[in-house]
């Protein structure tokens, strides 16, 4: 769902919420398992180990749940990879990827192409009519 715009959709907010509550509830469930209370865990996180390379990338996570930028390039991060994934599952499956996501070039087929002047001058008739209604209504007022 997460692309890399400025601008953030409500649906982002909807699934941050989400996530907080996910990563609360994780993280409650896990401290009482393991027998350490909130101040114990404040402690540990807020430590010189906890500061490592390592640390830091485990509790980003956890720090995402705070903080809605970093979990907004968390997230747009993961759809990266996940893309990147999908390009190699399409490699190691045709043994060659599609023109389209090689070298940056789309290839439309002639149909395809056929298709987008359509589109594109019903876009332009649908536009003109709206601003035609939309005049009508200013006059009727």
């Amino acid at each position: 769902v997460f692309d890399d715009e400025e601008e953030s959709k409500l649906s982002y907010t909807e699934i941050y919420q989400e996530y907080q509550a996910l990563v609360e509830k994780l993280l409650e469930d896990y401290l009482k398992e393991v027998g350490i209370n909130e101040e114990k865990f404040q402690e540990a996180f807020s430590s010189p180990l906890a500061r490592t390379h390592t640390s830091q990338a485990i509790l980003q996570t956890v720090l995402a749940a705070e903080d809605f930028r970093l979990f907004k390039k968390m997230m747009v991060q993961k759809n990266i990879e996940m893309q990147l994934q999908a390009i190699r599952i399409i490699k190691e499956r045709n043994g060659v990827l599609p023109d389209c996501l090689t070298e940056g070039s789309d290839v439309f087929s002639e149909i395809e192409q056929e298709e987008m002047k359509i589109l594109r001058e019903v876009l332009r008739k649908s536009k003109e009519e709206y601003e035609i209604e939309q005049e009508r209504k200013r006059a009727e007022e």
